[in-house]
């Protein structure tokens, strides 16, 4: 494990001081993959601070666990798919199961960019809304979800992307309380540019 975050900072190193002269409207496509949590104890009656109890709540089974590409529309917005997967074994209070459960889900997200609204330097917050599906333990269900989240880019190409996403359930019968928190921090890579002054 530790030998996988060693290769990630080396590569994050070489790529964050190399410049590439690109404009964004040349580069619409977007690609971010990194590491995935999530929290099944969470929903509307969870209060804020037990959001961030990483200890308890958040499932985190791999470094690569993340993948998401998204195209750039215009005026701010982007439409953009993401999966991610997982291996629970902190359950929902009153889900609980013996053994660990994979979780795999999939996700669409038109994202809103504030980064010509706020002068925030090379910080680029955004805003997301759209449906989802999970699949946990022979169960699957629909999902609404709500998206918060920050690129770092570090030059015109190459950045980091985090990001936290409440994905309601639209589903009674499923094992996360109605609702649950996903968390992701990953490398995101700017592609398709034709100019390259």
């Amino acid at each position: 494990m530790k030998k996988i975050y060693k290769l990630l900072l080396i590569v994050l190193f070489i790529f964050g001081t190399t410049s590439v002269q690109s404009q964004d409207e040349n580069n619409p496509w977007q690609i971010s993959f990194g590491v995935h949590a999530v929290d099944q104890e969470a929903d509307t009656n969870t209060s804020f601070t037990e959001f961030f109890n990483v200890e308890d709540n958040w499932n985190i089974s791999s470094p690569f666990s993340m993948f998401s590409v998204s195209r750039y529309l215009g005026s701010n917005l982007s439409l953009g798919v993401g999966m991610s997967f997982n291996s629970i074994s902190k359950y929902a209070t009153g889900f609980e199961m013996p053994v660990a459960s994979e979780y795999h889900a999939a996700d669409v997200m038109l994202k809103y960019s504030f980064d010509n609204v706020l002068d925030w330097g090379n910080w680029e917050p955004f805003v997301g809304v759209g449906p989802g599906c999970t699949w946990m333990a022979d169960e699957n269900w629909m999902t609404g979800n709500f998206s918060l989240g920050m690129n770092y880019w570090m030059n015109e190409r190459w950045g980091l992307t985090f990001q936290s996403k409440y994905k309601h359930s639209f589903d009674d019968g499923v094992m996360d309380e109605g609702g649950s928190m996903s968390w992701s921090a990953g490398v995101s890579v700017k592609l398709g540019g034709t100019n390259t002054d």
